[in-house]
């Protein structure tokens, strides 16, 4: 099993998303401008729909602007 496959399983575990809806939330986030906000809102909704959590309008907001402004953690394996 490579790296990303161990990945996706602890993703997997942690959220209980489907292997395969992860792989096609990341494929729909290929064909999304990270710089349209309506594009990440209804991502971040997505998400948040697949996962049964509650998002409020001002963590999707702080969500938008980490994002907008690259802060987003780089090393994955932390935040799972």
């Amino acid at each position: 099993m490579n790296d990303r496959d161990r990945f996706v399983d602890q993703v997997s575990q942690k959220t209980n998303i489907k292997k395969e809806d992860i792989f096609k939330l990341a494929q729909d986030l290929q064909t999304k401008d990270l710089n349209n906000e309506n594009d990440l809102r209804s991502f971040i909704y997505r998400i948040a729909s697949m996962t049964n959590k509650k998002v409020d309008d001002k963590t999707v907001n702080r969500l938008i602007m980490m994002i907008k402004n690259k802060q987003v953690p780089q090393d994955f394996d932390k935040m799972i």
